[in-house]
């Protein structure tokens, strides 16, 4: 049993919130997500279409060591694909897809109300008063409760049950308490554990848990009951039935996650649940221990045997993470000493981070079958749902830790160790879920996938760096509001993580990437213009920049990037001008209810100035301003032309600026790293900053282009021409300015982490050698108060100000585009720069899957542009047939005339080749691209050529014309080959018309 050591000051458990609320919204949304996405795939099954025809006509295989080039085979040809798909495999309506969550959240809100009605049906309890004695039992218990609980609870009484405990149960507007009958039998021999177990009940009401309990318990049941079991035996019956129609069984990975995935996520609902359950009863129990229950004498007559072996002290570990009760020896110790109400528990994190993952599975998994429909702000809204709970459950249960640990005065937790747990958590989740797998068992690029604990860990250090800020300076009487910013900007940074994540890093852990080439043609294609990058780096810069790009660009990703560097400056920079942090004069217990503040002890790690953090960002930003104009200076003595400062060149001139500012950013964070205390906030403020202002200098520097000889570049007459125009191509200075916010974090975080473990191993080697470790000093931020803290303020309403309106500016400027639905930002363009990039791989595979490819392609609008092609090719060579006269066309008015609109006919077939899927045969594909390509380009000469009566150019075009339409001809021979069939009922009747792509 834990003593506490005299005169040791001892924190209320109230000082911040418990945490449950998060834990229980984990619950509620994981059932919510799970309900809608175990329902996506029945709802599937019972709109049965032609999905796999759509799929086979794309050229896509089902084996899983092709997932990855299918995947690019089919986002390659979404302008046929989505179209294809509405047509032949209609996905189910939405509203069908969310009543699934509604009608699960339904029925828990039910059981919810009724459990308590149930809990005290006829037969199991009766009213107390309407016991012989209930009077005087109630009596007592009124005396209890009287200034003690708000509401007086209904008293029922189980005759029956002979242990001596009670339980309450309700909600939180009208609570019950039933005693068992045990204990209303031992009220006379054996007061003390009575009014022991009364009071402990009461404290439940006191604490307000009564409706988040069985809400809890009420979300478990249900979602077994609604969710798994029907889930689990319809696809066990399918299997059955499927084997029984003589299909041969396959554990494949996505067949074994059908299984596993609504089993996993039922696990981690039940130990989040216990969780929930066991927090109450700690708090119930020091409650009541507030009020002077005898809680020690009902627990000495508990048999709690020690000195037990090993592996029974593992087991009984492994065992408190399932029970819905602590056992006796934590309720013992925990009423001494609430540590564990304070501590990160592993398993917690784990939890955390592997139900974020799932439920996030889960929403993406709703849009999916009407993934048209999705936006960049629509993905970026259900990335924030699991980052509002991960980082609800992280930020609350890490500030309590750094809290406690200020007030003992003890070492404050880094948060590696939850980050660690927390990360493993986050890729196990992946892992179940297959985001990052595909159709296998693993994921291609194993690296990108571990990628995930870093950043884990980046976000539980930050996170309890700016509680140790907020302990250590928070002027106000309570916590309460920098908790609030804290978890405000965490759920930021959380957001464009994992919106980054659904899109991008989970398909490269998955094995996408681009083509080398297409990267580079890319970067070309962005930035038009004639000029020369000087030197062309462009091979380095096109995959850097493509993954910067797509990260910079993320809805919330501004914002969130000024957010991790303004949050720990906002609280530093609002420490009070002397004295305690303010909050501790009324949170600190002393062994009584409230804490006195003439008893509150002093902060363990006082904040050091300000100028720790902003002195280094001063330094950084002037680096950053010299490299801008040597950069200017280099490239001024390059003497291009006037007409060569376009395109590559002004690329090359933004990008050189970006490495300066990069230069002084990574120069600013380093030097505040090296700080012994308060490292990783002072390296965010010193980044953030130091970005900001060398952007402010770099935007000055190109804005005056052409003022200052030796330093021009684009310009050569002095004219203030901001920067946002003169690099207007290609958007390119927005790109300066997203990544520039982005870049103070990363580069923060890349900074801080080898400087710490440089100083824990340098501590490590001078306490060998018997040398005292270096202590941090005492220094504090109060000293010359006034003028320092004003000026602190005026600083803080003016960099980080300047900051949040930057990310306003570009989150407004790409608001358009990230508004607009997939179906259409999916354009011809778009689709062709997807396959210049990443490619349309010609999948390797079995002369039978080629040819159901090949059938399909043909079957599902294939036939149909060929007949319409090889027909006008047809109708063109009879009506130029007669016009021939020794091999020479003769061309007349009348002619003309009558060409005219089958050129133009020609050209509306060819127009269907960029959009349609391509024929999944390398050779017809060949043959139909040819013919494409020959009529878009001889056709609008055909038409010009009538319009100008220009029969030399009109007989060029028009035999270009015949040439291309014996291609279409070799097309259908070669699918007709493929097909071998004739007999085939694709060559019969009237052949399906293309869906109409979606432009």
């Amino acid at each position: 049993m834990t003593v506490v050591e005299p005169g040791r000051a001892r924190l209320d458990e109230r000082v911040i919130g418990a945490g449950t609320n998060s834990r229980f919204a984990l619950l509620l949304l994981l059932l919510v997500a799970a309900g809608g996405y175990l329902l996506v795939p029945v709802l599937s099954a019972l709109h049965p279409g032609d999905y796999r025809g759509c799929e086979l006509a794309a050229g896509l295989d089902f084996d899983a060591a092709h997932a990855v080039a299918g995947a690019t085979r089919m986002v390659g040809q979404a302008l046929a694909f989505l179209p294809c798909v509405a047509r032949y495999a209609p996905p189910p309506p939405l509203w069908q897809i969310l009543a699934g969550p509604a009608v699960v959240v339904a029925v828990a809100a039910a059981a919810t109300i009724l459990l308590p009605l149930w809990k005290q049906r006829r037969g199991r309890c009766v009213r107390l008063n309407l016991v012989s004695g209930g009077s005087e039992i109630a009596a007592r218990v009124e005396e209890l409760a009287a200034g003690r609980v708000a509401r007086m609870p209904e008293l029922f009484m189980a005759p029956a049950v002979t242990t001596m405990s009670a339980s309450v149960f309700g909600t939180n507007g009208r609570p019950r308490l039933l005693l068992n009958g045990g204990l209303v039998a031992s009220r006379a021999r054996d007061p003390q554990t009575f009014d022991a177990v009364v009071l402990h009940e009461l404290g439940h009401i006191a604490n307000r848990d009564l409706t988040i309990t069985h809400a809890t318990v009420a979300l478990w049941r249900t979602f077994i009951v609604l969710v798994v079991t029907p889930f689990l035996l319809w696809w066990s019956g399918l299997g059955v039935f499927g084997i029984a129609a003589g299909a041969r069984p396959a554990l494949t990975a996505v067949s074994m996650r059908y299984l596993v995935l609504p089993v996993v996520t039922a696990l981690v609902m039940y130990f989040a649940r216990a969780d929930v359950l066991r927090s109450r009863e700690l708090y119930a129990d020091l409650t009541a221990g507030r009020w002077g229950a005898p809680l020690e004498h009902v627990w000495a007559a508990m048999n709690t045997p020690a000195g037990r072996r090993s592996p029974y002290r593992s087991a009984s570990i492994l065992l408190d993470q399932v029970r819905t009760h602590p056992r006796w020896e934590i309720r013992r110790d925990t009423l001494d000493d609430p540590a564990p109400l304070f501590a990160v528990s592993p398993l917690l994190m784990f939890l955390t981070g592997a139900s974020a993952t799932l439920m996030n599975f889960h929403l993406m998994g709703h849009v999916s079958p009407h993934v048209g429909l999705l936006s960049d702000w629509l993905g970026q809204a259900l990335a924030a749902v699991p980052a509002a709970v991960v980082g609800a459950a992280t930020t609350t249960v890490l500030w309590r830790s750094v809290v406690r640990a200020a007030v003992l005065r003890e070492p404050a937790p880094p948060g590696v160790r939850a980050g660690l747990w927390l990360g493993l958590g986050l890729i196990a989740g992946s892992l179940v879920s297959g985001q990052t797998t595909g159709d296998g068992w693993l994921p291609g690029r194993w690296w990108v996938l571990v990628l995930v604990v870093p950043v884990a860990v980046a976000f539980t250090c930050w996170t309890s760096q700016c509680a140790r800020l907020a302990a250590a300076a928070w002027p106000g009487r309570s916590l309460r509001w920098p908790l609030a910013l804290c978890l405000i900007a965490g759920w930021l940074i959380l957001s464009a993580w994992f919106a980054w994540w659904n899109y991008h890093g989970a398909m490269y852990a998955a094995g996408f990437w681009y083509d080398p080439a297409g990267l580079r043609w890319t970067i070309v294609s962005w930035f038009p213009g004639v000029g020369t990058a000087h030197p062309d780096t462009t091979a380095v810069m096109a995959p850097t920049l493509n993954v910067l790009r797509y990260v910079a660009y993320q809805p919330l990703t501004p914002a969130a990037a000024v957010a991790a560097w303004v949050t720990p400056f906002a609280l530093w920079a609002a420490g009070t001008a002397g004295g305690r942090p303010g909050w501790l004069h009324s949170r600190i217990a002393a062994g009584g209810d409230r804490a006195a503040a003439d008893t509150a002890a002093p902060v363990a790690w006082p904040a050091p100035a300000l100028r720790q953090a902003t002195a280094p960002a001063l330094t950084g930003a002037a680096i950053a301003a010299v490299g801008v104009a040597g950069i200017q200076a280099w490239l001024h003595t390059l003497h291009a032309a006037p007409g060569q400062r376009g395109g590559m060149y002004a690329f090359s001139y933004a990008i050189w600026s970006l490495g300066a500012i990069a230069a002084g950013t990574c120069a600013a964070a380093l030097v505040a790293a090296a700080s012994a205390r308060f490292r990783l906030p002072s390296a965010l403020i010193a980044a953030g900053m130091g970005a900001l202002l060398g952007l402010g200098a770099a935007t000055a520097l190109i804005s005056v282009d052409g003022c200052v000889e030796p330093l021009n570049v684009l310009n050569d007459t002095c004219s203030w021409r901001p920067a946002w125009r003169q690099l207007q191509g290609g958007n390119t200075f927005s790109l300066v300015a997203h990544v520039t916010l982005l870049m103070a974090p990363v580069t923060a975080v890349a900074a801080t982490a080898p400087a710490a473990v440089f100083r824990l191993v340098r501590r490590a080697v001078r306490t060998e050698d018997g040398t005292a470790a270096p202590q941090a000093g005492a220094t504090s931020a109060h000293s010359g108060a006034g003028r320092r803290y004003a000026g602190a303020m005026l600083t803080a309403a003016a960099i980080p100000g300047a900051a949040l309106a930057t990310a306003g500016v570009l989150t407004a400027g790409d608001a358009e585009a990230q508004f607009a639905t997939k179906a259409h930002s999916v354009t011809v363009g778009a689709q062709n720069a997807f396959r210049q990039t990443a490619g349309l791989p010609v999948l390797p595979v079995s002369q039978d899957l080629r040819r159901q490819q090949v059938h399909a392609w043909y079957r599902l609008g294939g036939r149909s542009l060929l007949d319409h092609a090889t027909g006008a090719g047809g109708s063109l060579a009879r009506l130029l047939r007669p016009a021939m006269r020794d091999g020479r066309l003769e061309v007349t008015p009348d002619l003309m005339t009558r060409v005219r609109p089958m050129c133009q006919n020609m050209m509306n077939i060819a127009t269907w080749e960029p959009v349609y899927f391509q024929v999944p045969d390398p050779v017809a594909q060949s043959s139909w691209h040819q013919f494409a390509v020959a009529v878009l380009s001889a056709g609008p000469k055909c038409v010009q050529a009538v319009d100008r009566t220009d029969a030399d150019s009109f007989r060029t075009s028009v035999t270009e014309i015949m040439i291309a339409a014996v291609k279409t001809i070799d097309a259908s021979d070669r699918i007709k080959a493929i097909i071998d069939d004739p007999s085939d009922p694709v060559y019969t009747g009237t052949p399906a018309d293309p869906p109409q792509p979606r432009l």
